[in-house]
């Protein structure tokens, strides 16, 4: 299935602001049904999302706020889309390509691909974002979904 939405991956009803999560699988347990539900993944997602990030851990250790950006694959994937979270405190995360080591992520940006390599470019335009200082501190002091949708929207050009 291709990309019907012309490169529109962000979507103010997949913007959460300020809930707690105590771990990666409650943060993926509560997504599922809201990712489910609005057809954007099929019923695998939840077991691959999770299998994936015990295996390939995605935070990095981004300053002054982490950024978590756990993704699978695109079997699992009906709709592309990108699920922003701002978590209330942080989620403890494993570094990406460290799995010894656990960050307090502030930030999840949980992606949906729905086409092999499509990512490659999208990826390098969301790290370039998350090595802005200014970028991060403008999402963590955003007061609304819609002030989050507009910066998401007008700096991560898709």
């Amino acid at each position: 299935m291709g990309n019907e939405s012309n490169g529109q991956m962000f979507f103010e009803d997949l913007i959460l602001l300020d809930k707690n999560f105590q771990n990666t699988n409650q943060f993926f347990d509560f997504t599922f049904p809201i990712l489910k539900s609005s057809g954007y993944v099929n019923h695998s997602f939840l077991g691959a999302i999770k299998k994936r990030e015990s295996l390939f851990p995605t935070a990095l250790p981004t300053e002054p706020y982490v950024v978590a950006m756990p993704h699978t694959d695109v079997e699992h994937v009906i709709r592309p889309f990108i699920y922003f979270a701002r978590a209330k405190g942080t989620i403890p995360w494993c570094e990406m390509a460290n799995n010894d080591n656990v960050l307090r992520a502030n930030f999840v940006f949980l992606l949906g691909f729905n086409q092999k390599n499509g990512h490659i470019d999208l990826l390098q335009k969301l790290i370039t974002c998350f090595v802005n200082s200014h970028f991060l501190e403008a999402l963590y002091y955003a007061e609304t979904k819609h002030e989050i949708f507009t910066l998401l929207t007008s700096n991560i050009n898709l």
